[in-house]
């Protein structure tokens, strides 16, 4: 599916689901859909896989349609929880208090976004900002390796990146074009980082970015380039995104969740096991793991809002009766 990978984990499987159909309905587990960044889903996929283990009559959907996309569902009810990688921006923000929805965004993990090349050319192995900024930037000159480096191939630069749904689009253009969605648009975009990783595959002498853990996934059909930021070229790696000397090309990734919603037993379950799990699976999927008190403080911080969203949601249930006494005492009011 183009510019979306969905995955589904239910209840019920195997010859024997009538049998099982009584239990699960009983059960009446809440399917708790995660959306957003493409970025996080390795992440993602790790920790739903460990949370559904541990909880067998869990039901976790998770769909990728970028961070601007999942922000947007989470906001219009059609999500429970965002990724991202990236903060909020003011005008998301707004339109969600705008609707009434609250959310609380949980810092989770860190990774740099990683500009990639088909291991076929071996020209070039590292880049630095100012050789991105020419390529990227919208009123670009660069239409050949050639163009950018007098010693490289006159070869077309063909390039894929993510699509403006895509944190990863607005903070690599924030980072190194100096605006947020400033880019050229003459490249294959998607917010699918497979179809990056399938196009980049494809060609010798391409060029792409997105971020740094999906690399994994393509060990050997992508190479990824060292950058110079002003300190020498350093690739994207764990090591190097966590001790500051990939930056400023690496970032927080957060999970966002309707505060409204940590009333729900399922939702708070799921997300505090996302926070607790980051820790463990950051680094075996590619990530930075975030210092241990930051971990501490989300859980702290995912505890306090769940006591006010479970006060507001007692406050709702007494609410009806509370204006039902109030109707009644009002001379002539009928309170039917």
């Amino acid at each position: 599916m183009t510019g979306r990978r969905v995955r589904v984990w239910r209840c019920i499987t195997g010859s024997v689901a009538a049998l099982l159909l009584g239990g699960c309905v009983a059960d009446a587990r809440r399917v708790v859909v995660i959306d957003g960044s493409s970025s996080l889903y390795p992440l993602t996929e790790a920790v739903s896989d460990a949370f559904v283990r541990e909880n067998p009559g869990a039901r976790i959907v998770v769909r990728v349609s970028g961070s601007g996309g999942g922000l947007r569902r989470l906001c219009e009810d059609e999500a429970d929880i965002a990724g991202a990688s990236r903060p909020m921006t003011a005008a998301e923000m707004a339109r969600c208090r705008a609707s009434g929805r609250r959310v609380l965004a949980v810092p989770v993990a860190r990774d740099g976004v990683a500009m990639v090349i088909n291991p076929a050319n071996e020209a070039v192995a590292c880049l630095t900002l100012a050789e991105l900024d020419r390529i990227w930037r919208p009123d670009t000159s660069v239409a050949t390796w050639r163009d950018l480096r007098p010693a490289l191939p006159a070869e077309t630069l063909r390039l894929f990146g993510p699509g403006t749904d895509s944190g990863t689009f607005r903070f690599f253009t924030r980072v190194v074009v100096g605006r947020p969605g400033a880019s050229r648009t003459d490249y294959y975009m998607t917010e699918d980082d497979h179809l990056i990783a399938r196009g980049v595959a494809g060609d010798r002498w391409s060029l792409g970015y997105f971020g740094s853990a999906n690399q994994a996934a393509h060990p050997d059909r992508l190479r990824m380039l060292a950058v110079d930021t002003g300190f020498g070229c350093v690739l994207p790696t764990p090591a190097a995104i966590r001790d500051g000397r990939y930056s400023p090309l690496a970032r927080d990734l957060y999970v966002y969740v309707r505060s409204v919603l940590l009333a729900d037993e399922d939702v708070f379950s799921f997300v505090e096991h996302f926070v607790s799990a980051s820790e463990l699976l950051a680094e075996e999927t590619g990530y930075a793991p975030l210092p241990a008190a930051e971990y501490a403080r989300s859980r702290a911080l995912l505890s306090e809002a769940r006591r006010e969203a479970l006060g507001q949601a007692a406050g709702d249930r007494d609410r009806p009766h509370a204006v039902a006494v109030e109707a009644r005492r009002v001379p002539g009011r009928d309170p039917s």
